[in-house]
Parts: C-alpha cells; sequence; structure tokens
C-alpha cells in the first residue's frame, strides 16, 4: 500500500495538491507571525521605553500596599473607575520619575557593584529565616513576585544607583542659623492692608443671559453634568441586635439562670491587714528570735504603727503602720495568706509566720465577708444575657436559612425574607457616594455596583456587616451613567452663567478703578464710587480673620517704595478686590535656633531641591506617554 501511495504522488494533480496544502501552512505561520501584537510600551523617557509589563508590575505592587493600608475600604477604591484610573496615571508617573533618576545617575557615573548588591538582598529580612538568608525562600518568594533573579538583581542595582543620587542630594543640603532666623523672620512678618472689594452679586442684575451662551458654558463644561451609575435595590438584613429586641425571658428563667450561675454574683470575703516584716528568705533563727520579740511587745501593749515603722523591712507599708491593701484570696504568698485569712476578730495578732521573704507579725485591721448580690439588682443584667444568648444563636440559625432560600429561589427575596421572619427592604435609584447604610458597606457597594451582578439582577450570597450582621442583596433596578441633556439641567446652567458673567463685570469694574489710581489713591476712588474702603493693621502671614485669597495676594505684592502698591485679586466666590499694602513690618527674630529646627529646616530644602530636580529633568526630557495602555478595563 506505500508503495501504491509513493506511485500516486508523483503525479501532477497529487503534487499541485500538495503544493497548495504547504503553502496554506506556510501562509497560516506567516499570519499568525504577523498577527502576533508588538510589545506594548506605556512610555518612552529620552528613547528608553517602559514596558507595559513593567508598569503592571509596579500597579500590583503598589496596589497591594494600598491594600495592606486600607484594608476593607480598598475594595470600595477600587470599584470607582475614575479613582483607579487616576492611581493608575500616578503609578506611571513615578515610573518615569524613576527612570529620570535613573538616566540622571548613569550620567553621573554613579554605579553598584555586584557585591554591593549581593550584600543588600542578603541583608533584606524577607529572604531571611531566623536572621539568616535562605537560597530557597529568596527563589520562592522572587517566583511568587513573578520576577527571576537576574531581573530582581538588575531592579535592586537600579533602586540603589538612585539611592545614591537621592541620598547625594539630600545629605548634603545643610540650613545655617541665619538662615532659620530670615525664615521666622519672614514668617512672623505683618501688613497693614486696604482693600476694596466689588461682590459679583452686585452686577447680576446687569447681565444678560442668551441661548448661545447657555449652549457654549454647557458644551465646554460637559463633565459637570455626567451622572453616575445608579441601583435601586431590594435586600434583607439580619442582625443579633434586632433579635435580642425581640425575645422575652420570664422571671422564672431570670431565677433559674441566677440559681445556676449565683457565683458570677459573688464577691468573695476580704480582708484588710498590717504587717511587721522582718528580712530573711532562709530559715534564720536570730531573725525569728526578733520577731518573736516584737510579737511579744506587741502582746503587751506596743503600739503595732510605730513597730511597723521602726522595723519592718516592708518599707512602703511600714509608713502606713504597716497596713497592706485590701487582700483576696490568691493574692499573696500562701503561707502569708493562711495566717490571715485565719484571723477572725479586728485587731487580732498572728504568730510570727515564714514566707518566701522573711518572717511577718500580722495584724487583723479590717474584715468584709463574702457577699451575694440580691437577685433584685441583677435582674435585668440577667434577662439582657439570656436575650443576647437567645439572639446569637438564632441569628446563625437564620443566616444558615437565609443562605439557602436567598439560593434556592435566586431571582427574588420574598421567599427568603420570609423564612426569616423579615421584611423586603427596597430602595430607589441612588449613586455609589449616595449609598446609606448598610448599603455603603464596603462589601455591600463592592457587590452592588458589579457589572455581572447588576446584569444578572439575581440574589446576592450572604455578605457579613460585622459581628452578627448579615444582608442579602439584589439589584432591582439600573441606570448607567450618562450626560443630562441642556433642557435637564438649563436651570442650573443659567445660574451658573449668571455667576460667570457677573464675576466677570466685577473683575472689568476693579480693572478699571485700578487704571484710575495712577492718577489717585485707593480711598479717593472709593469715597468717588460710594464703596467702603476696608482695613486690616498688622495681618499676620497665617492665621487670622481676613480673607485668606485677600491676605495671600497683600504678601505676593513686592514692599511699597514711595506710595503703597495696589494690585487686582480675585477671589473664589467670583469677587474681585483691589490690594493695597501700606506698610511692611518685620519682626525683630534674636531666638538662635536649636540643632532640631535646623535639621528640619534642612529637610525641608532637601525636599525642595529634590522636586526642583525632578522638575528640570522631566522639563528638559522628551517624554511620550500611552495613557490608553496604562488605563486597565479588568476588574479590580
Amino acid at each position: 500500500m506505500l508503495e501504491r501511495i509513493r506511485e500516486g504522488s508523483q503525479g501532477i494533480i497529487a503534487k499541485s495538491i500538495l503544493g497548495l496544502v504547504i503553502l496554506t501552512f506556510a501562509l497560516a505561520g506567516v499570519g499568525s507571525y504577523l498577527a502576533t501584537p508588538a510589545e506594548t510600551n506605556v512610555a518612552e523617557v529620552n528613547g528608553e521605553k517602559i514596558s507595559r509589563q513593567d508598569f503592571e508590575q509596579a500597579f500590583q505592587n503598589e496596589r497591594a500596599r494600598m491594600q495592606q493600608q486600607f484594608g476593607e475600604m480598598y475594595a470600595a477604591l477600587a470599584a470607582d473607575t475614575a479613582y483607579m484610573n487616576n492611581f493608575r496615571s500616578e503609578v506611571l508617573e513615578r515610573l518615569i520619575d524613576e527612570r529620570l533618576q535613573q538616566q540622571y545617575a548613569d550620567s553621573l557615573g554613579l554605579r553598584v557593584s555586584d557585591e554591593q548588591v549581593r550584600d543588600a538582598i542578603r541583608a533584606m529580612t524577607e529572604f531571611q529565616i531566623d536572621g539568616q538568608f535562605n537560597n530557597d525562600r529568596y527563589l520562592a518568594l522572587l517566583r511568587q513576585a513573578g520576577y527571576q533573579p537576574e531581573q530582581f538583581r538588575e531592579l535592586i542595582r537600579e533602586q540603589m544607583s538612585r539611592n545614591q543620587l537621592v541620598m547625594g542630594l539630600l545629605g548634603s543640603e545643610f540650613a545655617t542659623a541665619k538662615e532659620m532666623q530670615l525664615l521666622l523672620k519672614l514668617q512672623q512678618q505683618t501688613r497693614d492692608i486696604s482693600f476694596l472689594r466689588f461682590k459679583a452679586a452686585d452686577y447680576a442684575d446687569q447681565v444678560t443671559v442668551t441661548e448661545q451662551m447657555l449652549q457654549d458654558y454647557y458644551t465646554l463644561n460637559l463633565a459637570q453634568f455626567e451622572t453616575e451609575q445608579k441601583v435601586a435595590v431590594e435586600y434583607v438584613e439580619i442582625s443579633a441586635q434586632t433579635l435580642a429586641a425581640e425575645q422575652q425571658v420570664t422571671t422564672d428563667e431570670i431565677a433559674a439562670y441566677y440559681d445556676a450561675n449565683k457565683a458570677r454574683y459573688t464577691r468573695e470575703e476580704r480582708r484588710q491587714v498590717a504587717h511587721i516584716m522582718l528580712e530573711s528568705e532562709e530559715d534564720n533563727a536570730e531573725v525569728a528570735a526578733q520577731a518573736e520579740q516584737l510579737l511579744k511587745q506587741l502582746n503587751d501593749g506596743a503600739d503595732f504603727a510605730e513597730l511597723a515603722k521602726a522595723n519592718s523591712a516592708d518599707t512602703f507599708s511600714a509608713e502606713n503602720g504597716g497596713v497592706l491593701d485590701w487582700l483576696a484570696p490568691g493574692d499573696m504568698d500562701a503561707d502569708f495568706e493562711q495566717a490571715a485569712f485565719a484571723l477572725e476578730t479586728q485587731g487580732q495578732l498572728s504568730q510570727v509566720v515564714k514566707s518566701a521573704y522573711g518572717y511577718h507579725i500580722i495584724k487583723l485591721v479590717a474584715l468584709e465577708p463574702a457577699q451575694v448580690k440580691p437577685l433584685t439588682e441583677v435582674s435585668a443584667e440577667i434577662a439582657q444575657t439570656l436575650k443576647q444568648d437567645r439572639a446569637t444563636a438564632a441569628f446563625y440559625e437564620l443566616q444558615q436559612r437565609l443562605a439557602e432560600v436567598s439560593f434556592e429561589v435566586p431571582d427574588t427575596l420574598e421567599d427568603a425574607a420570609a423564612a426569616v421572619g423579615q421584611k423586603v427592604i427596597t430602595t430607589g435609584l441612588f449613586g455609589r457616594n449616595e449609598a446609606t447604610a448598610p448599603l455603603n458597606e464596603p462589601a455591600v457597594l463592592t457587590k452592588l455596583f458589579e457589572a455581572d451582578f447588576i446584569e444578572q439582577r439575581l440574589n446576592s450570597e450572604v455578605i457579613e456587616l460585622g459581628k452578627e450582621r448579615a444582608i442579602v442583596v439584589r439589584v432591582k433596578d439600573y441606570q448607567s451613567a450618562r450626560t443630562q441633556s441642556l433642557d435637564e439641567v438649563k436651570a442650573q446652567v443659567e445660574s451658573a452663567v449668571r455667576a460667570e458673567q457677573s464675576a466677570l463685570l466685577a473683575k472689568q469694574q476693579a480693572e478699571k478703578v485700578l487704571a484710575e489710581i495712577a492718577n489717585s489713591s485707593l480711598a479717593e476712588q472709593a469715597q468717588a464710587l460710594n464703596m467702603t474702603l476696608e482695613q486690616s493693621a498688622d495681618t499676620p502671614r497665617f492665621g487670622g480673620t481676613l480673607d485668606g485669597e485677600i491676605r495671600a495676594k497683600a504678601f505676593a505684592m513686592a514692599r511699597p517704595v514711595d506710595t503703597a502698591s495696589t494690585e487686582l485679586a480675585t477671589l473664589a466666590n467670583g469677587d474681585a478686590a483691589l490690594v493695597s499694602v501700606t506698610a511692611v513690618k518685620d519682626a525683630e527674630v534674636t531666638l538662635v535656633p536649636d540643632n532640631a529646627q535646623l535639621d528640619r529646616l534642612a529637610d525641608q530644602q532637601a525636599e525642595q531641591a529634590y522636586r526642583a530636580l525632578i522638575a528640570s529633568l522631566k522639563a528638559k526630557a522628551e517624554i511620550s506617554r500611552n495613557l490608553r495602555a496604562a488605563q486597565s478595563t479588568e476588574p479590580m
């Protein structure tokens, strides 16, 4: 048969078919090769690419740190697409900063040897067992983090070379006492300020709003009119606290619990004693004889307190006549305690007692017999305990039942609610930031806004809200995020346009008056316009009651030379103000700063120098960013 196949394959038709088959496989192979997507880069810095893989590795590391820092709250943050996109952008910018630092460190010739890298890795506690570097643990953790050993060594090398740069920059900064005094002088400087305020609200009647103005504002500010996605929810909640309030307890049950647990409501006998101690850890006949002599003096009528002050080795109690704190069984040395609790009447003396600390003579000062709280006193407490115990047991039974029924009948909560004796609670549409308790819990919010959960409209699993609280939720209705039409927000747009135009008119009036000040003073202009010129003498740089924007403008202005300087300030509320600085008063600073103050100032200057370096490197660098590649549509 093989021979016949071989002979048949020599024909023209067979060869043509074979050629087509080969060509098909060849084209398929080339096509798959050409169709393989090229490596995606998220940025390029001076010709050096930052790959998507590098970015994702940094993103995952930073996300793990955030999860550890914020715990359960991170789930709510991660569910916010806008927050996560901003988070990714911050990670990308940090990678760009690191690449610029690395390039600058390379240009300065900063290098780290293989031995330094090896020593740094060996010193990392993550790779140590019982204080010693463990290679197996090292390799296992690298595999877990997605690194190859060579890749990780190069990463550490780059970090160490960047650290050389940063530490060289930060460590070389210093501050002098003169600099500190100049800074304090500036901080404590005060200024005399005059200002004329042009309120935007006063110009509102002069504004004419047209349809074109409304359309233009709406078009330029579409983001303001975007609604967030909203859900309407049904839920069933159970809690032990609610169940406890529903429990009924009889007086017989309270009495039975009281009898069974009487020890809980019994205070043991306690007594207060005084003692005289002659110190001796070992048996000592001479010390024992001294104690016997003291006991004889006491029996003959000597004052216990006086003898304790004069002879007791326990100096703390001796100052108080030998009196100790109230004793309960188990508080003292066994031999001491046995003798103390054998005393029955106030003022009674024990024989000489040997303990681990020495020889004692003990006197009973006061005695309180064991006391049992009456049932009437603890009845309410017992009732609450019984209710809570029953509610806890009932809660876990209901939680199990709720889980079973909500799973068995997944498209409604009515059956689950009936099974646990609760009502289905229904809400209207609300956004993520409008949720109220208990739906504002991070775990619940995350579930409610999951795309698949919204689409399926099925019951959730039981979500635990805390100790003995649980909930099952279901999305009843959904409204996707959208941009509201101009007709829907027309009143809001008109109000914004009117405020914007009013602020513009106020600013134009302020600019007109500012131009006139060249030929007159601010006070004269205020008088001519019948406006109030406000004054603020000795205004501090920080704090005070003056409007912060006006104060900031005044302290940003140059010192007046011959006449007061005046400048225009635009305030956040739309008002405009003409601000005049009439005097600058410097503080006298004679304080000699200590080393701690100088160190703090040096740290601040170093931080400023570092930020200035990064800003300078960025300004000179050729940087391209592929923000789309850095954003992820995958669920967090």
